[in-house]
């Protein structure tokens, strides 16, 4: 089979890691064609020269949504590329990848905001924002009305997707950890040593909007008011954004790391105490399986999407009331029953995500149906 990835439009977060270990997953297909478009920030990652002769890669400066003018150009250079391939089937894991192709097309639908309306992150942006999200939806929808099947991460948005696009080609493939988490190195320590009694809560994410980490300003005000002062958070924002974004007067309370390699993640979470996420929409976070197989409590949003990967092994906050997470952070700490109850449940339920292999193995099997089918 001869295969066109299409990551033009994946650069940070989440779906850039699904697709990174994709791609790594795929040396191991060694009967298949590979031709393998990625963006600026993907491509610094990969290591082309431990790929075979079946591997092409091709590399784009920006993204297609950078702007109008980028986006036709890319638009008619995707056109160019799949005529000149000529592939049998086109994936695009982070999703539509703005292009319409003559090949089949396999996209994953991993944009939340248009699964999950009743999210409080709704009621919390401006007018305009919601002009937005209103304008993007009836673009992003001309593109994902072209998509032949769908990739999705969990059953919850299974159900979603098949209403939404009224469409039955929906696959569930879960999400999972990245393969470095599974046989990891150890990394010196990022964090400084450990004052008495403190108590660290992490949050390994990039910023966007939904993810609500401006809550934690709010947390940690009512936390240093209940005279808890042993609590650090750690978060990986790039520093300008944090400094913009968290006030001065609770900074000491947050080790900033920055941008954190993926292969240094599992030794950050040897760091740590609790994963933290308050985060108001998802279609699923690798937060929440990291910590499982790291056996760390999960502390995150009572909300559906939540709910449906993390189940009995979290403990769950109105994402919107600082006050009930600062309590609700403070029972867990000084409850170690419950903290190995967490842990428990955490490490029982990750044993039925997908490995990296298996996941690399239904991406591919489903474009040899689908392509089967043509």
């Amino acid at each position: 089979m001869k295969l066109l990835i299409n990551n033009s439009s994946t650069y940070k977060g989440g779906s850039e890691q699904v697709a990174l270990s994709f791609i790594y997953e795929c040396r191991n297909y060694p009967e298949h064609e590979y031709h393998i478009v990625t963006g600026e920030n993907l491509s610094r990652q990969i290591e082309k020269e431990k790929f075979p002769e079946n591997f092409t890669f091709y590399g784009l400066q920006k993204r297609p949504a950078s702007s109008i003018l980028t986006f036709f150009k890319t638009m008619f250079w995707l056109r160019k590329l799949e005529k000149r391939v000529q592939p049998d089937c086109v994936i695009a894991t982070g999703g539509h990848g703005y292009s319409v192709t003559k090949a089949p097309l396999v996209a994953g639908f991993n944009i939340p905001h248009y699964l999950y309306p009743e999210s409080p992150y709704f009621s919390q942006i401006s007018f305009g924002k919601k002009l937005y999200w209103k304008i993007r939806k009836q673009i992003e929808f001309v593109f994902f009305r072209k998509v032949d099947t769908y990739l999705v991460q969990t059953d919850d948005v299974n159900e979603r997707v098949r209403k939404l696009m009224k469409s039955n080609d929906v696959y569930t493939v879960s999400n999972t950890v990245n393969g470095h988490f599974f046989d990891y190195k150890e990394f010196p320590d990022k964090l400084p040593e450990r004052s008495s009694g403190e108590v660290r809560l992490l949050t390994l994410s990039s910023y966007y909007p939904h993810k609500n980490l401006e809550v934690i300003n709010s947390v940690l005000k009512r936390l240093l008011e209940f005279n808890h002062t042993n609590i650090r958070f750690v978060l990986t924002l790039p520093e300008d954004i944090f400094k913009s974004k968290f006030d001065k007067i609770i900074r000491d309370h947050i080790y900033n790391l920055g941008h954190i390699p993926i292969e240094e993640c599992p030794s950050l979470y040897q760091e740590i105490d609790f994963m933290f996420l308050p985060t108001l929409l998802e279609c699923f976070s690798a937060s929440y399986a990291e910590a499982m197989v790291m056996k760390k409590p999960i502390l995150t949003s009572d909300l559906g999407f939540a709910h449906t990967v993390c189940k009995d092994a979290a403990v769950y906050f109105d994402p919107t009331d600082p006050e009930e997470i600062a309590r609700k952070i403070i029972g867990l700490i000084g409850d170690k029953a419950k903290q190995a109850a967490l842990v428990k449940k955490g490490i029982e339920i990750s044993s039925m995500f997908n490995t990296p292999e298996e996941r690399a193995k239904k991406f591919l099997s489903i474009c040899e149906i689908i392509q089967s089918n043509e």
